[in-house]
C-alpha cells in the first residue's frame, strides 16, 4: 500500500508518554553537560545537514554561525537543567519524541522502501492503547479533530521505525549518536527561551522612561506619494512602458507638482499605487522601519511642505510630498512596540550572563574577527 507522506508534524506535540518520560527526566539528569565538541564533532553535524544548509554552513561565515548557536544552545541547556526545567514531563516527553524521530527518520535514510503495515500499526495501538489518550492527557489545549486516522497512523510508524532502528543498531552511528546527543539541548533551549519570555516583565515606569529617552525613535512624517510603476505588470492587455519612458512621464508630473498643482489630484490622476491613489497618495503618519530604505530616508529628510526628487524604488519612482511631522503619542500600539523591545533586551541580557556562566567549546570554526 502507498506509505503516507513524510509529514512529521507529530514532532511538534508535546506527547505525556508516563514512565518512557521518567525515565528520559532520570537518564538525562544522569547524564554529564556537554561541554565541549570537538572539530570532528563540527563535521559529522555537517555531514548530517540537507544539502542546501550544509552548502551555507560549510563556509567560513556559517561555520562561526553553527559554533555561536551550538554555544548558545549548550549554555542554555545547562540553565534549564539548573531551573528544574528537566523535572516537567511534558519537556522529557518532548525529548523522548525527538529521539524516535531522530531514529525513525535515520532508518528510513538508510531503508527508503521500508514500509510499517496496517497489522503492524494495528498491534502497536492494542499493545499501547493509552498512547494517543496520552497525547490529550499532555496537550488539554488540543482537541481530538485534530489527531485523525492518517496522524494515528503517523505515530504509530515513527514508533515502529525508531524500535527497528535500534535494533540494528543506528543508534551506536556515529552520526544518529551525535544528533541524539546534541539535538535535546536545543529542545531544552527553546522551554528556558520560554520559560525567560514569561518571567520578563516590564513595567509602565520602563515604557514611560524608554519613550521620553528615545523619542527620535518615535518620530513620524505624514506624506503623500505618486508611483510610477516600473514593475513588470501588465495594463490592459498590454506590457508595461520602458522605464526610460515612466522616468519622463514621472519627472512631467513632478514639474507640475514644483509648479503649485494640487498634489493629491496629481496622485489621483497619476499614481499606479491602488492602496492609496484613490486617497490624493495620503500615506497618513508613518515611522522610520515601515517603507522600503529608499523612500523612507527620502520622506524623512523633507519639511512640511517640501516635494522630492524622483526616488526610485524596486517599485518604480515616486513623488513624495511630506505634509506633517511629529513624534508619534505614547499609545498602545507605541507601548507595545516599546516593551517588545524592552523584553527582548532584557532577554538577550540573560542570555549573555549564561553564556557567561556555562563555557563552551566548539573547535573546527573560525573565530570572529
Amino acid at each position: 500500500m502507498k506509505r503516507p507522506s513524510r509529514t512529521w508534524w507529530l514532532i511538534a506535540l508535546v506527547l505525556g508518554l508516563g514512565a518512557a518520560a521518567l525515565l528520559v527526566q532520570r537518564r538525562l539528569a544522569d547524564r554529564p553537560p556537554l561541554t565541549h565538541l570537538s572539530a570532528a564533532d563540527l563535521e559529522t553535524l555537517l555531514e548530517g545537514m540537507p544539502e542546501s544548509r550544509r552548502a551555507f554552513f560549510s563556509t567560513p561565515e556559517g561555520r562561526r554561525q553553527l559554533a555561536d548557536q551550538l554555544r548558545q544552545a549548550l549554555a542554555m541547556a545547562q540553565e534549564a537543567r539548573r531551573l528544574g526545567l528537566l523535572g516537567r514531563t511534558e519537556v522529557a516527553a518532548q525529548l523522548e519524541l525527538q529521539k524516535i524521530s531522530i531514529l525513525a527518520s535515520a532508518y528510513r535514510d538508510r531503508h527508503p522502501e521500508a514500509e510499517i503495515s496496517d497489522q503492524e500499526i494495528e498491534r502497536f495501538f492494542r499493545t499501547n492503547p493509552m498512547a494517543l489518550d496520552q497525547v490529550f492527557a499532555a496537550n488539554p489545549q488540543l482537541s481530538r479533530s485534530a489527531l485523525n486516522e492518517q496522524v494515528r497512523r503517523q505515530y504509530g510508524e515513527l514508533v515502529l521505525l525508531a524500535e527497528r532502528a535500534r535494533k540494528e543498531g543506528l543508534d551506536r552511528d556515529p552520526r544518529i549518536a551525535l544528533q541524539l546527543r546534541i539535538f535535546p539541548e536545543f529542545i531544552l533551549q527553546s522551554y528556558l527561551l520560554r520559560e525567560l519570555q514569561q518571567r520578563t516583565s516590564v513595567s509602565d515606569e520602563e515604557i514611560r522612561r524608554y519613550y521620553e529617552e528615545h523619542r527620535t525613535e518615535f518620530e513620524q512624517v505624514r506624506a503623500r506619494h505618486i508611483l510610477f510603476s516600473t514593475r513588470p505588470i501588465a495594463r490592459d492587455g498590454n506590457p508595461p512602458p520602458e522605464k526610460e519612458t515612466v522616468r519622463r512621464k514621472a519627472q512631467e508630473v513632478l514639474r507640475r507638482a514644483r509648479a503649485g498643482e494640487d498634489f493629491a489630484a496629481l496622485a489621483r490622476e497619476f499614481s499606479d499605487d491602488p492602496g492609496s491613489k484613490d486617497r490624493g497618495g495620503d500615506l497618513d503618519f508613518f515611522g522610520r522601519g515601515r517603507m522600503v530604505r529608499e523612500f523612507e530616508e527620502a520622506a524623512f529628510a523633507l519639511q512640511p511642505g517640501q516635494i522630492s526628487d524622483l526616488v526610485e524604488t524596486s517599485y518604480g519612482f515616486h513623488i513624495i510630498k511630506v505634509e506633517a511631522r511629529r513624534i508619534a503619542p505614547l499609545d498602545e500600539e507605541t507601548r507595545l512596540q516599546i516593551e517588545q523591545t524592552l523584553r527582548q533586551k532584557k532577554i538577550q541580557e540573560r542570555i549573555t550572563q549564561i553564556l557567561k556562566r556555562y563555557p563552551i567549546t566548539v573547535e573546527g570554526a573560525p573565530s570572529h574577527s
